[in-house]
């Protein structure tokens, strides 16, 4: 069986990025009876070559990419007489020309549009929505976002399949000479909360950064969130403004890849209160550097953390100024999450996520 993989996102900064790059590089090892054609943005590291992957280079501007997505594939599949395309970044084609696996990430644009500029919520709606009913097998990375697909497209059950993904080898506990030179390069104090992702609506920092400010004067470290830019982001940065304690919160802007585990480890514990996500990628991979995290007890966030988090309601406040006082003070708590994450990051690698996902082209093949 021969699989036409479009990977064209897989230099995405975001946990859909991730995804592709760790799928195309743990797939060819996990089915090793099935051949594999990668699309691959021209200029990026490519992933390693096995003798059952080939790779076309394309360029993965938006609207090349968009043409390729629904047009240009058509050749790509005759010329390489592929038996089925995967499309893993949650966008699909609108005319396919052959059996279509597509993994839709999550729904959030239809559950809470307001999170979104219009324009973004109805191309979303109309790119993923449109393609996935057209798709013969959808990919879901957790219980809830299979939930979404079927109450919000309709989709039947038996053309979904859920398959989670993974945490990377490179997530694991660093030494204290690179957690040095990683707070040294970001400019960041010791100790530190952490949090790591896009600063966007649906992370709740607003909440996360007042409960902090209100809580702080009860021994709180400081407060690092560090990512790029989303959209909707400016009240995100008034309530930086707003802090009674903005001289103890950092924003660093994007993390390189190459630089997260060590500033996962050297985080005396990790904040998540995301109001929704189809999987979440960074608390597992804190969990993985043995980093405390503090989370949130909806979506499918509780799904992938098990029992090995703190779970709060992520719009309560007080809810989250508790918790951070006691990862503060609580040594033993620490300790005990910090054990406990290793082993739930541990059910998670991405060999598990290519050999479910080998497993679905061979169904629908």
């Amino acid at each position: 069986m021969r699989v036409l993989i479009n990977g064209l996102q897989s230099g995405n900064r975001s946990g859909t990025g991730r995804y592709v790059q760790a799928l195309c590089q743990a797939l060819p090892q996990a089915a090793p009876d099935i051949e594999t054609v990668l699309l691959w943005p021209s200029g990026l590291g490519q992933p390693e070559l096995h003798g059952n992957v080939s790779i076309l280079e394309h360029s993965a501007g938006l609207v090349s990419r968009s043409l390729l997505d629904h047009f240009t594939v058509r050749t790509a599949a005759h010329q390489t007489g592929a038996d089925l395309l995967h499309y893993p970044a949650s966008t699909g084609c609108f005319f396919p020309p052959g059996p279509v696996v597509q993994t839709v990430h999550d729904l959030c644009f239809m559950r809470h549009p307001e999170w979104f500029p219009l324009s973004k919520a109805l191309y979303y709606r109309q790119l993923i929505g449109s393609t996935a009913r057209k798709a013969d097998l959808i990919l879901a990375d957790s219980k809830a976002t299979a939930k979404d697909i079927r109450a919000l497209l309709l989709l039947p059950e038996d053309r979904i399949r859920v398959i989670p993904l993974g945490v990377g080898d490179e997530f694991h506990p660093r030494s204290s000479e690179e957690q040095q030179t990683v707070r040294a390069k970001y400019a960041l104090p010791e100790p530190f909360f952490l949090f790591v992702g896009t600063l966007e609506p649906r992370k709740n920092l607003v909440r996360l950064i007042q409960a902090w400010d209100t809580a702080y004067e009860s021994g709180l470290p400081h407060l690092v969130i560090a990512g790029r830019q989303g959209w909707k982001a400016e009240p995100i940065l008034e309530a930086v403004r707003q802090a009674r304690h903005q001289k103890a919160l950092h924003l660093p802007g994007f993390v390189a890849n190459q630089d997260l585990p060590a500033l996962l480890t050297a985080a005396q514990a990790f904040l998540w209160p995301s109001l929704m996500e189809g999987f979440g990628l960074p608390p597992l991979e804190a969990m993985a550097c043995g980093t405390p995290v503090l989370t949130s007890n909806c979506s499918s966030i509780p799904e992938v953390v098990g029992r090995a988090a703190m779970l709060v309601d992520p719009t309560s406040e007080s809810q989250l100024s508790q918790a951070m006082v006691a990862l503060a003070h609580d040594d033993r708590l620490r300790a005990s999450l910090s054990e406990m994450g290793r082993h739930q990051a541990a059910l998670f690698p991405w060999s598990k996520t290519a050999q479910l996902t080998a497993h679905a082209y061979r169904e629908l093949a």
